[in-house]
Formats: structure tokens, sequence, C-alpha cells
């Protein structure tokens, strides 16, 4: 057989085989979180057993990348950082949440965290801290910024969706996609911390439960 004519019948099959594994990766990594979102914004868990923070509309949900996270040092956060695993966000606005306020609310999120045992190794934190804000490093030792007292801004100079900074004192939950989907309002008792660690921790093993990545 003719080398070239080898060569012209191993194009189709390698065609074949680079098709499937795109489809064998949809099939591992889209589709589970598209299975999570199906189940929340589907109402699989309506009633007692539904979401615990408040679902962003689906018309509203933005992507990580809308916005502008900075460093100390004055790096960027890249959205590459975000994919593959859930996130927790916590921007703080000193304006109305003080050190105390604060330091409620990371611990919070912090505790619900490593009670997840080796199932927190699929979910990482972000604290968004204000300039003046110290001590926070040993919780949250994955990133830090300073940000504007109106919160986390979003890129103006973008074409994306974001049409709005994202709000402070909120805990946001992003998917692996990159996607802020879900928000928990900052508590100020700490006899509301175990109500809000409880939610917090509710919503994420559901998610786990409906998609498989990590």
């Amino acid at each position: 057989m003719d080398i070239n004519q080898e060569k012209d019948t191993s194009k189709p099959n390698n065609l074949k085989k680079n098709r499937q594994t795109l489809v064998l990766l949809f099939v591992m990594f889209i589709t589970p979180v598209a299975l999570a979102y199906a189940a929340y914004f589907g109402n699989w868990f309506s009633g007692p057993g539904g979401a615990q923070g408040d679902l962003v509309s689906a018309d509203l949900v933005t992507d990580i990348e809308d916005y502008d996270f900075i460093r100390q040092d004055g790096s960027k956060i890249t959205g590459k950082e975000f994919e593959t695993l859930y996130w927790w966000i916590v921007p703080i606005n000193p304006d109305t949440c003080d050190e105390a306020c604060a330091k409620l609310n990371l611990y919070t999120v912090n505790q619900v965290f490593a009670g997840l045992g080796k199932e927190a190794s699929r979910i990482k934190e972000l604290a968004i801290l204000p300039t003046g804000f110290h001590g926070y490093k040993d919780d949250f030792p994955h990133a830090t910024s300073e940000f504007t007292s109106n919160g986390v801004e979003a890129l103006r100079e973008s074409q994306k969706k974001a049409t709005h900074d994202l709000e402070a004192n909120y805990i946001y939950l992003v998917d692996p996609l990159g996607n802020i989907f879900m928000r928990y309002p900052f508590i100020k008792d700490k006899n509301d911390a175990p109500i809000l660690g409880r939610k917090l921790r509710k919503d994420i093993l559901h998610l786990y439960k409906y998609s498989r990545l990590g």
C-alpha cells in the first residue's frame, strides 16, 4: 500500500478520536455543573430542602472575569485561577462592616471550610479586604485584595455582562466555570453564625452531590 494512502486513511481516524475526546471532556466537566444548575434553577430543591442562599436570577448570573480582583502586591487574580473548583468570595465594606463584623463572617466561612474534611479540596475561599484590615491571611491564604467602598469593581473597559460592582458584605458562591450564582448576606450577631454555617454547608454539599468535579 502506498505510504501517502496510509496517511490519508489515518486522518479520519484521528479526527474521530479528537471528537470523542472532546465529547468525553464535555461529559466529565461541563455536564456535572449543568446538572447542579438544573437542580437549583429547576427547583429540584424547592421547599425545606431547597437552596439556602439567595439565588442570583439566571439572567443576572455574572462571570468572575467580569470583575477586577487585585492582590495586595498589585498582581491580578485571573479567571484561570477560579477554574475547576467552587469558590466562596467574601468582599467586605468597612463603612458598614467593621473588623469585628469581618472576623465573624470570615471565621464562619472558615469553620465550614474546615468541617468539610476531604471535600474541602473542591472549594476555595477568597477574602477581599480593604486597606487597613490585617491578620486574616492565615484563614484566607489564597488571595486578598483592596477594593473600593462599593465592593469589587466591574471591568468597565470590557463588553462583558457585569453592569455593576460586586456588592460587598455578602458571601458569594462561584461555580467551577466561574459563574457567580448564589449569595448569603453577612451576619452581625455571633448567635447567627451556626445558622449561616449550616446554610453554606448544606448548599455546597448539595452541589457536590450533583456534580462530580474534583
